[in-house]
């Protein structure tokens, strides 16, 4: 798909699928040692596979919707790139401040995007009204969307 600010509805979307299933894989853990070694990492892995899903949904925006959004979008990109070229090096306490500290903010700023595409009818309402519908987004709260 062509980068064109029409097309941005579905990777912000994804976006916060995956910074909710974050949320939900990370909210009982207070330190991130604990986070990293419970279930032998499966929900550290799960949220690092995640991260390096937002951050290619966000090499997919458009450019047009990243200048008028203002955000550190290329320092999401750059810990996509981090995660997946070091994965071994990729350091837990940056990751835990990541998911405490950063995902809020873009989470926001996705939402942001949204409701101001829907309203200037930048996006298509009937693309999120698909969206609403299919499970693969069931962790979206859509009333804050629309």
């Amino acid at each position: 798909m062509l980068k064109n600010r029409n097309n941005d509805l579905l990777y912000l979307l994804n976006i916060i699928e995956y910074i909710e299933k974050i949320n939900l894989y990370s909210n009982n853990f207070e330190n991130p040692e604990i986070l990293y070694e419970t279930n032998d990492q499966m929900n550290y892995n799960a949220i690092l596979s995640l991260l390096t899903q937002i951050g290619e949904n966000s090499t997919k925006l458009s450019e047009e919707t990243k200048n008028e959004y203002t955000y550190p979008w290329k320092d999401v990109v750059g810990l996509r790139n981090r995660i997946a070229h070091d994965y071994t090096g990729i350091n837990i306490f940056v990751v835990f401040q990541t998911i405490k500290y950063s995902l809020p903010g873009l989470k926001e700023k996705a939402i942001q995007i949204i409701q101001e595409g829907i309203k200037e009818t930048v996006f298509d309402m009937s693309e999120l009204l698909s969206a609403k519908e299919s499970n693969y987004y069931s962790h979206i709260d859509f009333k804050k969307l629309e």
